[in-house]
């Protein structure tokens, strides 16, 4: 249990705003109930541990809640399709790379002055705020947050006689050269490079572990001009594709799962994904190579890695939801305190699942530094925190066009149908005239 002492704290902060357990002890239905439970609608990660974290809020709020569960591939589409047709949850998941459109074209409401959400604000770290915050305005409260690491197989590593982890995505290059060389793998690295609805965290990663940038601090983009980054990322990429030939070419096929699959089986010496991958790769139950995946910081090019690219997935408040009051409730349960004052559903997402929480007070938890024990490095996982920056640029309401150009550059990379020099071009056209377009 989250301690007792964090939790009597937070009551304080609170006053019995949001879920107060003296405030909502004996609640029956909510009042001005409609005539049925809350919607709530989010894509299909663990959906019955939501479902049982449900009927928990319920427990200590009376109030039911109706959970529709989405396959995330379709979520966007679906959820932009309910909005468009006046059918939208009254509360519901939202992606980052999603959030500013979505509150530009009105789907959400702002949650600024909501019970609970000021103490839920002040508890979290300020790049989570900053990631749910649009043109000064606050529109949701934290599900996870999390950043891409390096995991790479440390056995196989010892089996080719490696000292280590790679700090260079040069390094990177060699020591796959060298895996295949000795016969160990002859492809030593694999990524989940498939037309996504997301983003592929592993580019932008890359990206800000080598010191570079897209967009300017105006959100100008640049990278077809003064950051040489990109295109001698994509350089790397290219290189890694047609000579080097290190990366499994079935990557631009494979999504999150057989990339899991694959490298739970020892198929692939590294990957660059978010850190919790590492506690299911760790899982003796999931995994063959249980307590041999280890993590490390994003390889740089030309030299240590300098970063890494934060997330921030959320939940939102329906511009039109008719349940405003109870739905806000919900979503301070679930973004922020339960009605004992604790951080209660971060918590339980990470010990549980292992996904990163926003709550500056849970990195010192000792519960959460054990379990992190069990599958991570600690002093790893802190410095990639600290190190991570979010996209600026998701703020734009075009972003998500812009990220699905991007991936159709990148894939032609990966499949050798473009050079470098004309993907950052034409990423920089598609960035000004949608600029224009939205203008």
């Amino acid at each position: 249990m989250i301690n007792d002492e964090i939790g009597r704290r937070r009551l304080l902060q609170l006053g019995g705003l949001a879920l107060g357990s003296a405030a909502i002890s004996g609640c029956g239905a909510p009042a001005g109930d409609p005539g049925g439970p809350i919607a709530f609608q989010g894509w299909d990660y663990e959906p019955q541990a939501v479902e049982d974290n449900l009927a928990r809020f319920k427990e200590q709020s009376g109030i039911e809640v109706a959970f529709t569960s989405i396959t995330g591939s379709q979520y966007v589409q679906k959820t932009v399709a309910e909005f468009t047709a006046g059918s939208e949850p009254d509360a519901l998941y939202v992606y980052d790379d999603s959030m500013a459109g979505w509150a530009d074209a009105g789907y959400l409401q702002p949650i600024d002055g909501l019970p609970g959400v000021d103490e839920v604000y002040q508890a979290i770290f300020p790049g989570n705020a900053d990631a749910m915050t649009h043109d000064g305005k606050r529109y949701c409260l934290p599900y996870y947050t999390d950043c891409s690491a390096l995991l790479y197989n440390a056995d196989l590593l010892d089996k080719a006689g490696l000292p280590g982890p790679p700090k260079t995505l040069e390094e990177l290059t060699d020591q796959a050269i060298t895996l295949r060389e000795r016969g160990i793998l002859k492809y030593s690295i694999g990524f989940a490079a498939q037309l996504s609805d997301s983003y592929w965290g592993w580019f932008w990663a890359l990206l800000y572990g080598s010191g570079g940038t897209m967009f300017d601090d105006q959100l100008q983009p640049i990278m077809d001009s003064t950051d040489p980054v990109p295109k001698e990322l994509l350089s790397w990429l290219d290189d890694a594709v047609r000579v080097s030939k290190i990366i499994d070419p079935a990557s631009v096929q494979m999504g999150p799962t057989p990339v899991d699959e694959a490298l739970s089986s020892g198929q692939y010496a590294f990957t660059f994904a978010s850190r919790y991958g590492a506690r299911a790769y760790n899982d003796p139950k999931k995994s063959k190579i249980a307590g041999k995946m280890k993590m490390a910081l994003i390889p740089g090019l030309g030299g240590p890695g300098q970063g890494s690219v934060l997330t921030t997935r959320m939940y939102g408040l329906s511009a039109n939801t008719e349940r405003r009051d109870d739905a806000i409730k919900l979503l301070t349960y679930l973004g922020g305190f339960d009605g004992d004052g604790k951080p209660y559903t971060a918590k339980f997402w990470f010990l549980n699942y292992g996904l990163g929480f926003a709550f500056e007070e849970l990195a010192k938890d000792p519960e959460v530094i054990a379990e992190l024990k069990r599958w991570g490095d600690p002093d790893v996982y802190a410095q990639l925190s600290a190190t991570a920056k979010s996209r600026s640029v998701v703020v734009k309401p075009w972003y998500s066009e812009f990220e699905t150009e991007l991936q159709k550059g990148i894939q032609r990379i990966l499949t050798a149908q473009d050079d470098p020099g004309s993907v950052v071009a034409a990423l920089a056209t598609s960035a000004r005239d949608l600029e224009k377009k939205y203008a």
